[in-house]
């Protein structure tokens, strides 16, 4: 554990930041939380091998979610932020529980972004099945508003879209307009990309939407919790120390994972491959 205090007495916690998806998508998040703590180190895991954690129970997708966590720890990280709605869906409230450390998730983050960003209380939610099975978008969104309207849709072609590659492709375009004709006669003025992968597809997405939808990306507020709450708690890397952490895996294909995340992120990478096994191998 590499903690200690800063000449003037604040204290810093060096350790790396651990981030989770199902796949590529989480890059959003991580790219979020970059923007706002560009000092801190952190790791990502890609959970390939497993892809798509939507289509799956919740008790595989927490199993599997709890594999990551274990492997995390062993890497001393001081928080874990799960970047996946369906992960966040399944695992935050018992990872919370498990856990010695701070365990962030997504879509309290998206839920409340939405409540602030509506004029019309009539919220559209794209998801994966598996978050929007789960209900917790709707619940949390009326917890803040019990007069608001949701509509939730799950769209899980758009994950294979993506980690694909098609992501501004025609194909992309039309498959994305298809799905979401679900909103149209529907008064909705904001949509919450409940999926860490959908904001790579958030011109697709515009295009396909009433012009004057609002598109919530939950991986920015959620960015913006993390650094709450490592500044609240005296955690923040101090700048001035040397040997930056940045660590990616996937579980899956290193050629794939890193073509995508080089596009998402803007700048070339090094993904190592972790071996944590198929779920169908798991009993």
């Amino acid at each position: 554990m590499i903690i200690g205090k800063k000449e003037e007495g604040i204290n810093v916690d060096n350790r790396p930041i651990g981030v989770m998806d199902s796949g590529v998508g989480g890059l959003t998040v991580l790219k979020e939380i970059v923007k706002v703590l560009p000092s801190e180190s952190y790791i990502f895991v890609g959970d390939q091998a497993n892809l798509p954690y939507g289509q799956k129970s919740p008790a595989t997708v927490r199993r599997l979610t709890k594999r990551i966590a274990d492997f995390m720890m062993r890497q001393n990280v001081k928080m874990f932020v799960i970047a996946c709605n369906t992960s966040t869906a399944a695992s935050l409230d018992y990872l919370t529980a498990q856990l010695p450390i701070p365990v962030i998730g997504v879509i309290t983050p998206g839920a409340e972004s939405a409540v602030a960003a509506t004029k019309n209380n009539q919220i559209g939610v794209i998801a994966t099945n598996g978050t929007v099975k789960s209900g917790d978008y709707q619940r949390i969104i009326k917890g803040l508003n019990p007069h608001t309207n949701v509509y939730s849709l799950g769209c899980p072609d758009f994950v294979t879209m993506v980690e694909h590659g098609e992501a501004g492709s025609q194909i992309a375009l039309e498959k994305v307009r298809q799905q979401l004709a679900y909103f149209k006669g529907k008064p909705v003025d904001t949509l919450v990309l409940g999926c860490t992968h959908f904001p790579v597809l958030e011109n697709e997405i515009r295009q396909a939407v009433n012009a004057n939808v609002q598109l919530i990306d939950p991986g920015i507020s959620t960015a913006q919790n993390v650094a709450a709450y490592l500044r609240s708690h005296d955690q923040l890397r101090d700048p001035n120390v040397d040997s930056q952490i940045k660590e990616f895996y996937t579980t899956g294909n290193q050629k794939e994972f890193t073509q995508i995340a080089d596009q998402l992120l803007g700048k070339q990478i090094h993904a190592k491959h972790l071996s944590l096994g198929r779920e169908d191998v798991i009993s």
